[in-house]
Order: structure tokens, then sequence, then C-alpha cells
């Protein structure tokens, strides 16, 4: 709330006849219960980093640190609520910055729901500011046709255009006698148009259907990265819209389109970033061992796929040989499918197959697949060695987003904007993993430096798309 002389903030349960005629002063930022706080504590501030001039408070029952983006529309002041700091012993029920400029929080719980639950009724942690940047959302801002999201850090190059990588959701809130109280009037809204500023610190999205005294609820449903390859930080905000603002309107760029699949961007070709597939034909593919490929390979609609109901596909590998690299993809699968990304892979007649040489990054419809028993075969996993954590694989049939980076034997597999596994080749846990996995009777397994890419053909329909490397 911002506090004035005279306002009346909407408690009208001690004095229903002497509060009928009181006009609501509306709220700075609406907490929607049991999603970013049920519990508030202490108000304060911040002002290290790139948060000055920003507020924050403790939360008791849901937990962490609360921050909040406050401006002034129309001469009155809302904003927008992020989380900001979570994994605190205790729920915090104050928070004080002290001499030393860190920030002191201290929780101590109660009986009933008044405490974080599965933590500890008690605690007080320090936190102080390490001067490291961290990829989040900053601030969102009101815009007479939409939103501002600004970020942080630079979206890498070509990310943040597409209208799907977001979900916007409205509703208004009612006062009553209740504690809390339900969202009126839910609905998702359409986002007409996206657009990326020149500096990539910056996501406009004009957005059909925004109405005053309601929450805004922005979701980023398909997290990108840093143009420092860092992962999203928190995906959620809620702007609380009192006031939309008059012209203040998205003016798009005139390049304010979004970078068509299958192509690199002038950034990416001046970083030497080299595309596998150019939406149109499999010409950097063979077959393993082979010099054509298969015809279950077919492209279509800008992407290409495996439809063992075409014909013959199998196992492809690039034409040529990768060592130090970072090769990006996208891929999805059909339902209660398989397949595999290899690398490393060495093409030689003793060889029948590329998983014989090369480590694999599993493809798989964690749903339903027989393979998801097994805690090391599921999507994003080194497969047979190390599971994925966080699991952040798409449902069968949508596209999700893959890096693998390799230098000097460091390995780290990254999906749908995350770094799910890492690993070091070729050092003695390396050996280990190896001999603890079903590739132990297979003698030149991971042994390779640098080898072919390699996708699988595991008798089920995948497809690929946006492929593209370079090397390190």
């Amino acid at each position: 709330m911002h506090v004035q002389k005279g306002a009346f903030f909407g408690s009208r349960a001690v004095d229903f006849e002497g509060t009928a005629g009181l006009k609501e002063t509306k709220p700075v930022v609406w907490l929607p219960q049991d999603e970013i706080g049920n519990s508030p504590s202490t108000p304060s501030y911040i002002n290290v980093g790139p948060y000055k001039n920003q507020m924050i408070h403790g939360e008791v029952t849901h937990g962490g640190v609360k921050r909040v983006f406050v401006e002034e529309v129309n001469g009155k002041l809302q904003g927008c609520v992020f989380r900001f700091i979570q994994g605190l012993e205790a729920g915090i029920n104050r928070i004080a910055w002290g001499p030393d400029g860190a920030l002191y929080a201290g929780g101590i719980g109660s009986t009933g729901n008044w405490q974080q639950s599965n933590k500890l009724w008690y605690g007080i942690q320090r936190l102080e500011y390490n001067e490291e940047s961290t990829f989040e959302m900053l601030a969102v801002r009101a815009k007479s046709n939409g939103l501002e999201i600004e970020f942080t850090e630079a979206l890498e190059p070509g990310a943040g255009w597409d209208i799907n990588d977001y979900e916007i959701v409205t509703w208004y809130y009612e006062p009553t006698a209740a504690y809390g109280g339900p969202k009126l009037g839910l609905k998702d809204l359409n986002i007409s148009k996206v657009s990326v500023s020149e500096d990539r610190k910056k996501v406009s999205l004009e957005i059909d259907g925004i109405e005053e005294d309601h929450v805004v609820y922005v979701n980023i449903n398909n997290p990108f990265i840093s143009e420092a390859g860092q992962s999203l930080w928190t995906t959620e905000a809620w702007y609380t819209m009192n006031h939309i603002p008059q012209g203040n309107a998205i003016v798009h760029s005139e390049n304010s389109d979004p970078v068509a699949h299958n192509t690199l961007t002038a950034s990416e070709k001046a970083e030497g970033w080299e595309l596998l597939f150019n939406g149109s034909d499999l010409s950097q593919w063979t077959n393993f061992n082979k010099t054509t490929i298969g015809n279950g390979w077919q492209v279509n609609d800008g992407a290409f796929s495996l439809d063992p109901s075409v014909g013959d596909g199998g196992d492809i590998v690039t034409k040529e040989e990768y060592e130090n690299f970072e090769l990006r993809l996208e891929w999805k699968i059909s339902n209660c499918g398989n397949s595999g990304i290899m690398y490393n892979v060495v093409q030689d007649e003793k060889y029948c197959c590329p998983w014989l040489t090369g480590p694999e990054m599993q493809i798989l419809d964690n749903s339903c697949h027989p393979d998801t028993r097994f805690v090391t075969h599921r999507a994003g996993d080194l497969y047979d060695m190390i599971e994925t954590v966080p699991v952040t694989v798409k449902s069968a049939g949508e596209w999700n987003k893959i890096r693998i980076v390799i230098k000097d034997g460091d390995v780290k597999f990254y999906q749908n904007g995350y770094n799910v596994v890492s690993f070091k080749m070729f050092d003695e846990n390396w050996t280990n993993m190896i001999a603890n996995s079903k590739f132990k009777d297979m003698p030149d397994f991971g042994l390779a430096k640098k080898g072919h890419i390699s996708l699988q053909d595991h008798s089920d329909v995948v497809s690929f798309r946006n492929i593209k490397i370079k090397r390190l």
C-alpha cells in the first residue's frame, strides 16, 4: 500500500456501517494468495546491483523474500511483484539491512500454519550482494497497449521473439470478509505482437484486452537464456494494473519481426555459428558409415523428421567432425517415443552403430515410454550415466530447446533454458561412470575427443529444427 493521510484501504470488518461510504485506495500491488504470498512481513528496500530503488519484503508462510518494482501511472503508484529469494531456513518475519551493508533475514515460527512448511521454526541468515549478475526480469512496465519486460541481462540473439514463449492471464478481486478471495473474471489474454529491443534487454508484448483494476500475470513458459549463457532465474511476475497509461503505446522497431527458423542472425554469423539444417534439405547429413541417407528422413514445414512408416531411416551423422563446440537444436518426440543426440561419434566399418563410441543426450517422452522407469534414461539425461536435474522436458508433440557445450572435456547439457547435466570426460571419474553403465563392454565408448554429431533412429517419429553449431 501507498500509505497516505486519510486513505482507506478496504478493511470494513471492524465497522461495516461507518466505512460503507468510503472509497478504497487501490493497492500498489496485489500479492495473490498462495502464489506469491500468504503472510507478508517487513517491508523494506534494496539499493544494490540492478535492483536499486526497488522494494522487498519478507514472507512467513510462503517463505523467502519478494521484490516489488513500482512505477507511477496517471499520478498513482502501481507495480509488479517477483519472487526474489527462496530456500531460506525458515519463513521470514523480519528483514533488516545491517551496518555492514548485508541483509539479515530472521524467522520465528509458531503453531498452526504460522511458518513455512517443512522448514525450521527459527533461523537467521545473512545475505550479501556478490556483484555477480543473475538473469531475470528486472521490471515489468505498463503500456497503453500492453507490457514491457526489462531483463537484467541481454537476451541471446534470436531469443524472446516467439509469442508462444509467453502466457498472459488476468483477473480481479473484490473485498469480502473472507480470508483471501477468489480470482474473478479469470481469463487468458491474446498477445498480438512481440518485439525485442536493439540491446536485447527489453521485450514488448502488445496485448489485447488488458483492463484497469486487474492483476496481469506474466509467465515465461518457454524460458530462454541470456547472451552470457545464463538460465532465467524466475519465470513469473504479477502486475497490478490499477491504471492503463495513456499516450505511452509500444512502438515496434523497423526490425521487429521474429528471426525465421533455420536461419542465422548477422551477429550469429559474426560469432562463427554454422547451420546444420537450412530448412529445405539434409545436405549436411548422411547415414552412419554411408554416403547416402534413408528416405525415412523427410523434410516438411521447416523441420525434418524420422517417419518409419515412409521408409528406412537409420541413424544419421554430420558430414563433418567436431571437437570443442556448442550445439543448439530443437526436437519434439511422438507419443511414447524415443531418440537421442550423440556426439564424438567415430565412423568406421568395425562399428555397427554410433552408440558404440558416442555418448548420448536422451530424447524421450517421459510420460509413457518404458525407459522412464530408469532414472538415467529420461529426456535430457546423459544416457545411462547421469540423470537430469531439474526436469524441464515438455510433453510429446512440443518443441524442446537443447544446448550441448563441450570444451576440453568439460560438458554441459541444457534443456529448455536450464543446465540439467554437467560432467567431465577423459578422467578417472569418467572411466568409472562407463564401467558402471551398459557401455562397460564397449572398449571404445566415450574415448574419442572429436567426432560426428548423430541423431538416432529408434523406430519412433521424431522431428528436429534450428540445428546450429559453433566451434569453440
